[in-house]
């Protein structure tokens, strides 16, 4: 499965670099015979007849690209100057493969492939559009981009810009919970989706527009999303952004409406509506299981100690296994919802950060997220 995702991966990169018309020779010889032990890269839906979608984008191989796929970091932290194969190749990859538009929010923004791919599309005189947060504005990966002529406008308020989404030629959305950074592909455990849904980027260029054109930041943005609530290819996604959408009583309410399993993985769950309904659900005897990020999960504010405290038998936390971060900020529901994007479960998250979430609502989608769910689970540390 690992070796065959891994292939996928590979034929992605160059079908993308054929798209762009910049491949040659040098660049094949760079791509790495395998991926490593970075990625792991899955596509689950099967691919529409002519029939059910008449107009299908195709690739050099004549086969149609899935309106969605699903990435996970297998961090391993290796020294800086060894590090390659990983994510952030994959969306310089897609950068340079744009040709009409690119938008990237980041709250955080150094993975030099990826800062390499904006200022070579910027020569070629395709618009690119990026905004980060003061926290990270003057690293030397943003100076670059603005002494290239690329404008970077920030969010100056002391709340954050949190998002991590990347638009591209009005119709690829990249989002997830990993920052653009080399640490974020290659040291914490992270996901990201490339949805193919130009109804999704709209919302995405939306939000966009606000804070690149208007400087419109956090609870002074509008609530104006084109579409919260769409279908694509049969399947229902929902689609929010922070803080003009008050995000916790949505998750809250999601949680709420668990029959069987709630799963979740969380950087920070300090929000008490979230928590008290996912305390709710356990004591009505849905089975919970959940894994903290070790760093803070032992405060006060975190709900850890209260969820490994209970002595319900069906509730059940841990701490990661990652020596740096588990950056994960997802609900799986019953392995039919999923919940993912930049939004850690607190109330700065909720009330003044920009952030994000995507909410998709599909058996093979969650089934993805559940083996990762798995596998972190298996490396995390039961307290005893």
């Amino acid at each position: 499965m690992r070796l065959l995702s891994k292939f996928r991966q590979i034929v992605f990169i160059v079908c993308l670099l054929f798209l762009s018309g910049c491949v040659n020779t040098a660049v094949l010889q760079d791509i790495p015979s395998q991926i490593g032990e970075i990625i792991v890269t899955v596509e689950a839906v099967t691919t529409p007849t002519p029939a059910a979608n008449p107009d299908p984008i195709i690739l050099a191989d004549d086969t149609a690209v899935p309106w969605y796929a699903i990435y996970f970091t297998e961090p391993n932290c290796v020294p800086p100057e060894a590090r390659s194969g990983g994510l952030d190749e994959m969306l310089a990859a897609e950068i340079l493969a744009a040709q009409e538009s690119i938008d990237v929010a980041a709250f955080d923004l150094d993975a030099e492939p990826i800062v390499n791919a904006l200022i070579e599309m910027e020569k070629r005189g395709i618009p690119v559009r990026v905004v980060t947060d003061s926290t990270n504005a003057a690293q030397s990966s943003i100076r670059r981009l603005r002494r290239n002529g690329i404008s970077v406008p920030e969010d100056k308020r002391r709340a954050l810009m949190h998002n991590k989404f990347m638009v591209i030629d009005g119709r690829i959305v990249w989002t997830g919970s990993m920052n653009y950074t080399s640490n974020g592909v290659y040291c914490n455990n992270n996901n990201l989706v490339r949805f193919d849904s130009p109804a999704l980027a709209l919302n995405y260029i939306t939000e966009m527009d606000e804070m690149y054109i208007d400087r419109s930041f956090g609870p002074d943005s509008p609530e104006n999303t084109p579409s919260t609530r769409l279908t694509i290819e049969g399947v229902t996604v929902e689609n929010y952004f922070a803080p003009e959408t008050e995000i916790s009583p949505l998750i809250g309410r999601l949680v709420a409406r668990a029959e069987e399993e709630i799963l979740f993985m969380a950087f920070s769950f300090t929000d008490n509506v979230i928590g008290e309904a996912l305390l709710g659900r356990a004591d009505a005897g849905v089975s919970v299981r959940g894994v903290f990020e070790n760093s803070g999960s032992d405060t006060i504010y975190s709900f850890y100690p209260y969820m490994e405290a209970t002595e319900l038998a069906n509730l059940d936390v841990r701490r990661d296994g990652n020596p740096r971060i588990m950056h994960h900020k997802v609900f799986i529901i019953d392995r039919e919802t999923v919940l993912l994007g930049s939004f850690n479960f607190s109330e700065s998250a909720n009330y003044k950060n920009d952030e994000n979430i995507v909410i998709v609502h599909d058996p093979e989608f969650a089934a993805q997220f559940v083996e990762e769910f798995e596998r972190i689970w298996q490396e995390a540390q039961p307290d005893s």
